[in-house]
């Protein structure tokens, strides 16, 4: 997380500071990242950097907090519209992440997260990504089920939680071949709703 000194500086050199680490995180993987190439863009001193973060991980931990807490809280308010029903909620999701973050290239933020979880950290999207988000909507509730309907799909919360892993690879995968293959949206909504249905219904209908 950001340290003091970093919220004393401008507003304006904040989100200069910020912009250029982002686009340092997105065009490479996270191994590949440096603190002297986001220095040299941002055109401030390797001194001034370590004022602001203690590492290259604290940065790049701070920028995804920040993207998920909004993508949390929208979520949130089309669990209701879903009425319990996973595959509807994540077809909603899709085409919000796309209107929120298409043009900006932040789906390969999140797929270098991915990246850094299981490579660099040697975690599990299931213990840091997965059930993080889950506590934030079971927020006064006792269980999974009272969020979404999973005893109709005949599936364990295990089971579940392996499902919505994929989910989460397969939005990525699909948004960044929408990005390489420059699909319109249209395009890209047709490939993700085609793969989402193999998992919902699956490949022998």
């Amino acid at each position: 997380m950001p340290k003091a000194m970093f919220f004393n500086i401008s507003e304006e050199k904040r989100e200069m500071f910020l912009r250029t680490a982002k686009e340092e995180f997105t065009s490479k993987s996270f191994e590949n990242c440096s603190v002297n190439s986001i220095i040299k863009k941002a055109n401030i001193s390797r001194g001034s950097f370590y004022t602001y973060f203690d590492d290259l991980e604290a940065l790049f931990e701070y920028l995804l907090t920040s993207l998920r807490e909004a993508r949390l809280s929208y979520a949130k308010k089309i669990i209701s519209d879903s009425k319990g029903d996973f595959f509807m909620f994540i077809r909603q999701l899709f085409l919000y992440d796309y209107d929120a973050y298409q043009a900006q290239g932040v789906y390969s933020l999140f797929r270098n997260y991915i990246h850094y979880i299981q490579l660099i950290k040697k975690g599990s999207l299931k213990d840091t990504l997965i059930k993080d988000s889950l506590g934030y909507f079971l927020e006064g509730k006792k269980n999974i089920k009272e969020v979404f309907n999973i005893t109709s799909m005949n599936m364990s919360e295990k089971d579940f939680i392996d499902l919505i892993e994929v989910v989460i690879i397969l939005m990525v995968n699909t948004f960044i071949k929408g990005e390489n293959e420059k699909m319109g949206k249209e395009e890209a909504l047709s490939l993700f709703n085609n793969r989402l249905k193999l998992l919902e219904f699956g490949v022998y209908k």
